[in-house]
């Protein structure tokens, strides 16, 4: 049949152009761009938004978030994006800390899925986090006698604007607001093929190529 060749050698010249297939399948997908917020700072001692235990060399955890400043949220209680690579009883325990580094929250919990991205989302009964305050938190996640630890940062900040209630078009205006997390969490719920390739670009765009085809996992609760 001629029908196949034809799809397959056009799949493949979309793949050698960087042709976006979301794009192609749904016309009216467009991708956008996240823009950092400037003066908003880079914590000390760390690389940008995150840094990983000196541990860890290979199969480490990965904080999805950019290096060049520090990841921002409108939420109380939001949502972290994290690459964990495969494990046969990964278990993890999550530390909130305010200003002056004093512990205000803790939680612990089994990954019931391993070997893609992982959503965790801080629970209601943790404390909520005010405007224009920057947190730290800290996971330290095991499997059997490996131990991975990762620290970030977050800082909840006020939108004007109110976001549309359509998952991708409100993470387009959260992106264009430099707003990480919330961008993240909205494609993430969008659940499409169009929000999984805009994930994929917004990675790439962050030098984490090697995960952006990593699928979400559905994971975790404390």
């Amino acid at each position: 049949m001629f029908f196949k060749p034809f799809l397959a050698s056009s799949l493949l010249l979309a793949y050698l152009l960087g042709i976006n297939l979301a794009s192609v399948a749904n016309p009216r997908f467009q991708r956008f761009f996240y823009k950092p917020r400037t003066g908003m700072g880079i914590p000390q001692n760390s690389l940008g938004g995150t840094t990983r235990s000196a541990e860890c060399k290979v199969n480490c955890v990965k904080v999805l978030v950019p290096t060049e400043t520090i990841p921002l949220t409108t939420a109380e209680r939001p949502s972290f994006f994290l690459f964990v690579p495969t494990m046969t009883e990964g278990k993890a325990r999550f530390q909130l800390f305010d200003q002056q580094s004093e512990k205000i929250y803790q939680t612990n919990f089994n990954l019931t899925a391993t070997g893609g991205i992982i959503q965790f989302n801080l629970p209601a009964e943790a404390p909520a986090l005010e405007v224009d305050k920057t947190y730290q938190w800290r996971m330290v996640i095991t499997d059997g006698g490996k131990r991975n630890e990762v620290i970030g940062f977050v800082r909840r900040v006020s939108l004007t604007e109110k976001p549309p209630s359509e998952p991708i078009k409100a993470a387009e205006t959260y992106a264009q607001s430099g707003i990480w997390l919330d961008m993240f969490r909205s494609l993430a719920d969008a659940k499409t093929p169009e929000a999984k390739s805009q994930i994929q670009e917004l990675l790439k765009s962050i030098k984490f190529d090697a995960i952006a085809t990593q699928p979400l996992l559905e994971c975790c609760k404390p």
